[in-house]
């Protein structure tokens, strides 16, 4: 994001003018800062949001008897859909325990989901280099494989379910999805903006027209 803002500036004018004791301060530092201070924003919102739903519903690990080491003499399993209200662990490792009852959604899954495609979201914005045209395409594939493997690798170490994994993914996506549209600046030209100057255009010609046709109506009128 520093190397693409530093070259954005080269391209035009970003941000606004900062002056610093006296001196003047590039605006790649505005810039940089509109950039990364917005992801470390998302990246905030999506661990909450995961957090939120952590700690409200939970779930067991696909490991948690293997950390939990059960006392099985405690447990009757002869019965069918029997509700086991307090699992009789013999660990005395409280923090993993405690861990192990945290599998739904993924934290993993939702923090690489939403900082990966926010990046490539990013490339396919700012990233306007001349030069070979899959670079771009490239390095957001890499971003999006990085996340893939990081998801997959959450199940084969059975550390989450699958649906824990696909929640996480869906809700690091949407948060980056949202994020870069209604929060950053990197859409503000899709999204009905227009400059001071030209509203300003558009309400003198306006005014004009008004004018225009309130003097037609008189002349009729006559």
């Amino acid at each position: 994001m520093c190397l693409l803002e530093w070259w954005r500036i080269r391209q035009e004018a970003v941000g606004k003018p900062l002056v610093m004791c006296s001196r003047n301060v590039s605006s790649w530092f505005w810039a940089s800062y509109a950039a990364i201070g917005t992801f470390l924003f998302g990246c905030a919102c999506s661990q909450l949001s995961t957090d939120i739903a952590k700690y409200s519903i939970g779930r067991l690990r696909p490991h948690f008897i293997s950390v939990c080491i059960p006392d099985w003499s405690q447990l009757n399993c002869t019965q069918d859909y029997r509700y086991v209200d307090h699992i009789p662990c013999t660990s005395s490792e409280s923090f993993r325990l405690k861990e192990a009852r945290l599998s739904f959604p993924s934290g993993h899954a939702s923090f690489s989901a939403f900082t990966m495609i926010y990046l490539a979201i990013y490339l396919q914005v700012r990233f306007k280099f001349k030069g070979p045209k899959l670079v771009r395409p490239f390095l957001q594939f890499v971003c999006l494989m990085m996340t893939f493997y990081c998801c997959l690798s959450r199940v084969s170490d059975y550390k989450h379910h699958w649906s824990d994994v696909l929640f996480g993914f869906a809700l690091g996506t949407t948060v980056a999805i949202l994020i870069s549209v209604y929060v950053s600046d990197l859409f503000s030209g899709w999204r009905g903006y227009r400059p001071k100057h030209h509203r300003e255009g558009v309400e003198v010609m306006q005014l004009q027209n008004c004018s225009r046709s309130s003097s037609a109506a008189k002349i009729d009128f006559v």
